[in-house]
C-alpha cells in the first residue's frame, strides 16, 4: 500500500511539472508566429541558443528528463498495480473518471512518449549532436511537409485528452481538491487542456499555409 501511495505522488508531482514544462516551452515556441519579414528566424535561434547553453536552463532540462522517465516508470507500475487487484474487468462502471480520458490514459501515454521521441530525434539530436544551429530552419522545413503536421496535430490532440484527465488527478492525488474546490479545479483543467495543445498546434498550420513568409 505505501509502495502504491507513494507512486500515486510520483505521478502527480512529476505530471504537474511536466505541465510546467509545456506551458514554458509553449511560450517559446509561439515565438515561431513572428513573421519572417520581423526577424523571426535569428529571434528563434537566438532562443534556441539560450536555451542550450545557459547553465540554469541545463539544469531544468535534466529535471525534465528525470521527471519523464519518473512519470512514464511510475504510470507503468501503478497500471500493473491496479491490473493485479482487478485481474477481472468490472461489468459496469459508475464511476465519475471512467471517461475515455482516464479509460485510456495508457495509451495516450504511449502516443505522446512517441511523439516525444520523434521530436526529439528531429530536433534537439540534431542541435545537440549534428551541431545543427538554424533551429528556426529545421522547424520550417519540417512543417512544410504535411505528415509532419499531421503527426504533430495528433500528438497534441493526445496531449489534450492526457492533461484532461491527468491536469485535476495529480492535484486530487496530492489531496489539494475539496468537494468544495472540486467543480473549479475541473474548469481550470479543461481550459488548460484544450488552450495549451490549441496553441501548439497552431504553429505547424501556421508554417505550412505559409503564413511565416509575409
Amino acid at each position: 500500500m505505501k509502495y502504491y501511495i507513494l507512486n500515486k505522488y510520483l505521478a502527480a508531482l512529476s505530471g504537474l511539472f511536466l505541465i510546467l514544462f509545456l506551458t514554458g516551452h509553449l511560450i517559446g515556441n509561439l515565438q515561431l508566429l513572428i513573421p519572417q519579414s520581423g526577424g523571426a528566424q535569428k529571434i528563434f535561434n537566438d532562443y534556441a541558443h539560450f536555451m542550450s547553453t545557459n547553465p540554469a536552463v541545463k539544469v531544468l532540462s535534466i529535471t525534465t528528463y528525470i521527471a519523464i522517465i519518473s512519470h512514464v516508470l511510475v504510470t507503468i507500475a501503478l497500471t500493473i498495480d491496479s491490473r493485479r487487484k482487478r485481474p477481472q474487468g468490472y461489468k459496469y462502471q459508475s464511476s465519475k473518471t471512467n471517461s475515455p480520458s482516464a479509460k485510456y490514459m495508457g495509451i495516450l501515454g504511449t502516443t505522446i512518449l512517441a511523439f516525444l521521441i520523434i521530436h526529439l530525434s528531429n530536433f534537439w539530436y540534431k542541435a545537440k549532436f549534428e551541431g545543427e544551429t538554424d533551429i528556426y530552419f529545421l522547424v520550417v522545413n519540417k512543417f512544410q511537409h504535411l505528415d509532419h503536421v499531421i503527426i504533430y496535430i495528433i500528438a497534441m490532440l493526445a496531449i489534450f485528452l492526457h492533461v484532461l484527465h491527468g491536469f485535476s488527478s495529480g492535484f486530487q492525488s496530492l489531496g489539494l481538491i475539496t468537494s468544495k474546490t472540486r467543480k473549479y479545479f475541473k474548469i481550470l483543467g479543461m481550459l488548460y487542456a484544450l488552450l495549451i495543445p490549441l496553441l501548439f498546434a497552431i504553429i505547424p498550420i501556421y508554417i505550412y499555409l505559409g503564413f511565416h513568409l509575409r
